[in-house]
């Protein structure tokens, strides 16, 4: 028996899920899946740029997982591009990231989030009560 799939970190669900010919027509039962995670393997890989190594740490995994990954989302679209196939995303153990936003205290290093965040706003640190705070964001990629 194999190994549990580990959870892969991803930004958000690709805008499209289907690619095929026309938009009008249904999709046919000779399709290729590719899953979220395979997906997002190739946008950050190839669309964003980014070395395996930093890929594979965005998704939370290990740089021969993230290797594995990306080499069955290019069989599979090979496939697809070859045999004239249509392409569906969909599955796959995935986790996506959402944007953190709050503050930050320069005195005690103390972060919480707050959804009402601003550079505007003035705040005092809950932990040791400085008003040497910042405002902070971290946006997932």
């Amino acid at each position: 028996m194999g190994r549990r799939t580990r959870m892969r970190s991803v930004k958000s669900p690709p805008d499209n899920f289907y690619f095929h010919s026309r938009s009008d027509e249904p999709l046919l039962d000779n399709n290729i899946e590719i899953t979220v995670a395979e997906f997002e393997a190739m946008r950050l890989k190839h669309y964003l740029g980014m070395t395996q190594k930093i890929c594979a740490e965005k998704m939370g995994l290990s740089q021969p997982t993230f290797s594995r990954i990306l080499k069955n989302a290019h069989k599979k679209i090979t496939e697809a591009i070859i045999e004239g196939k249509e392409i569906r995303v969909q599955g796959g153990n995935v986790d996506y990231k959402e944007i953190y936003n709050g503050y930050g205290c320069l005195v005690c290093f103390e972060e919480w989030e707050d959804e009402l965040a601003s550079t505007e706003r003035k705040v005092t640190c809950p932990k040791c009560e400085s008003d040497k705070t910042y405002h902070l964001i971290r946006e997932p990629l």
